[in-house]
């Protein structure tokens, strides 16, 4: 099991960093890497979303995903069931600090090819992936502070 835990800290409260995760449709507005969303499911928001997506992997759109939420707790977290090319789950957290929120993106999936797949997840995906969620981090915190 492939495993990503990536935190951040946001100089704004819970409830201003949720406005900017918590809506769906504009996750373009700060997720570097996606090309297509798309929410497929009747329910628009909350648990029971399905949303499908089109993200890049090294610059090309490789990964197609579907994504259910299991889990909606406003200003606190996000969970997601990947139901696409990889299985397993994912989660945003926020956390109130002192002088802001902490931000933790958590991934936990299969990746295929089993160990072969395993290898290129330690070497190549994983830092990759690091680097990129980062990145959607950034634009988080720049979106949530802009807002505080």
């Amino acid at each position: 099991m492939a495993r990503l835990d990536i935190r951040t800290f946001i100089r704004a409260r819970p409830e201003q960093v949720w406005a900017v995760i918590s809506d769906l449709s504009g996750q373009s507005r700060w997720m570097v890497d996606l090309r297509r969303l798309e929410i497929t499911s009747a329910v628009k928001s909350g648990v029971g979303t399905v949303i499908s997506v089109t993200s890049e992997l090294f610059g090309q759109p490789l990964v197609r995903d579907v994504m259910e939420i299991t889990a909606w707790e406003p200003n606190q977290r996000i969970g997601v069931v990947h139901r696409g090319q990889f299985s397993g789950t994912a989660e945003f957290r926020l956390e109130p600090v002192a002088g802001g929120t902490a931000f933790i993106w958590i991934e936990e999936f299969a990746p295929p090819l089993g160990p072969i797949g395993e290898l290129g997840f330690a070497l190549l995906v994983g830092p990759h992936l690091r680097r990129v969620f980062g990145r959607s981090m950034d634009n988080v915190r720049r979106l949530a502070e802009a807002a505080a």
